[in-house]
C-alpha cells in the first residue's frame, strides 16, 4: 500500500513533458503537495495508492496549471474605470491618479478577487507588478498559488513607500521576506523607460543582483513610448536599455509591441524573456508583438 493524499483519475492527462506522453484514461496521485506518480488508470492503481481523497476527472484534461506571465492582479478594482483609450492616456489622466488612492486592504482584495479567477481558468501561478505587494503575496498564498511579485518602482511618489529610496529599501525587505517560502518568490519591478530614469534603472539592477533575482519592466510597449525615448535619450527602449547594461537572462521585458529588427536580435543575443499581453494590448489598442519574429 502507497497512500497518497488525492487521486484525480478518469481524464486525459497531459504531462507537457519532452515527449508529448498523454494518458487516456490516466491519473495523477499526490502526496504532500507533490505530484508523485501519474501514467494510464486502471482500477488496480486506486487499490494500490488507498487515496484519502478521489477526484473523478472524467471528460475533463488534466493538464499542469496555466503561467500569467505579467499581471497587476488587483486592478480588478478598476474594471470599468476607463475603457477606449490610448496607454498614456489611460495611465495618467485615470489609473495613476486613482492609484494614489489605494489603500493596503484593498490591493489584498482585488488580488483575492483576481486569484479566485484564475484558479477557475486553470491558471496557477502568476508574476504581479503592482503596489503593496506585501498584499498581493498574502493573498497568493492564502489562495494557494504560486507567483512572483515585485512592488512597482517609478520616480514619482508611490502610495505605498512614497519616494524612490524607500522603495528601493522596501523591495529589499520584500526579497528577504518571501526568500524561503515554497510558492511565493520576490523580485525587482521598475514600471517603465519613461517612469524610471537611467539612474533609477541601474539602482534597480544593482538589487537584482544583489539578491540574484529576476528584473521585470514594460518594454516598447506602445510607439509613444519609443518615439518619447528617442527624443528624451536618442535611442529605442531596448537599445537604451542595452546601453545601460540592463539587457541579460535576468531581464524580463513585459509587451515588446513596438519591436524593430534590431530590438528583437538584442534581445534574443542577450537571452531576455518576452512577455507578450495580447488582451491588455488589444484594450489600449497598443498593437500587437511580433510573436512569430520573436521565436
Amino acid at each position: 500500500m502507497e497512500r497518497v493524499d488525492c487521486l484525480i483519475r478518469g481524464g486525459i492527462v497531459l504531462t507537457i513533458d519532452d515527449d508529448g506522453s498523454l494518458w487516456e484514461p490516466g491519473y495523477v496521485a499526490v502526496r504532500g503537495g507533490i505530484i508523485i506518480e501519474t501514467g494510464v488508470f486502471d482500477p488496480s492503481v486506486e487499490a494500490r495508492l488507498c487515496p484519502k481523497e478521489v477526484l473523478d476527472a472524467t471528460g475533463c484534461v488534466i493538464m499542469p496549471g496555466l503561467i500569467n506571465c505579467h499581471t497587476h492582479a488587483a486592478m480588478t478594482l478598476f474594471r470599468g474605470l476607463a475603457d477606449d483609450m490610448p496607454l498614456m492616456k489611460w495611465l495618467q489622466e485615470h489609473i495613476f491618479p486613482a492609484e494614489k488612492k489605494l489603500k493596503e486592504e484593498w490591493v489584498y482584495w482585488g488580488t483575492k478577487l483576481a486569484c479566485a479567477e484564475m484558479i477557475m481558468a486553470g491558471t496557477t501561478c502568476f508574476c504581479d507588478m503592482y503596489l503593496f505587494e506585501q498584499a498581493v503575496a498574502r493573498a497568493a498564498d492564502e489562495a494557494g498559488m504560486r507567483a512572483i511579485i515585485g512592488e512597482v518602482l517609478y520616480d514619482f511618489l508611490s502610495p505605498n513607500y512614497g519616494p524612490l529610496e524607500n522603495g528601493l529599501g522596501f523591495t529589499d525587505a520584500l526579497i528577504r521576506e518571501w526568500k524561503y517560502h515554497p510558492r511565493i518568490r520576490a523580485v525587482v519591478e521598475p514600471h517603465a523607460v519613461y517612469t524610471c530614469s537611467p539612474d533609477t534603472l541601474r539602482q534597480c539592477l544593482d538589487l537584482a543582483e544583489k539578491h540574484d533575482v529576476p528584473m521585470i519592466v514594460h518594454l516598447s510597449e506602445t510607439e509613444d513610448e519609443v518615439m518619447e525615448c528617442l527624443k528624451r535619450y536618442g535611442r529605442r527602449p531596448v537599445q537604451h536599455l542595452a546601453h545601460l547594461g540592463l539587457l541579460s537572462p535576468r531581464l524580463i521585458a513585459a509587451h515588446c509591441v513596438e519591436l524593430d529588427e534590431r530590438d528583437i536580435s538584442a534581445l534574443a543575443r542577450n537571452g531576455v524573456t518576452v512577455v507578450h499581453n495580447p488582451e491588455s494590448n488589444l484594450k489600449l489598442g497598443s498593437g500587437i508583438a511580433p510573436v512569430s519574429e520573436l521565436l
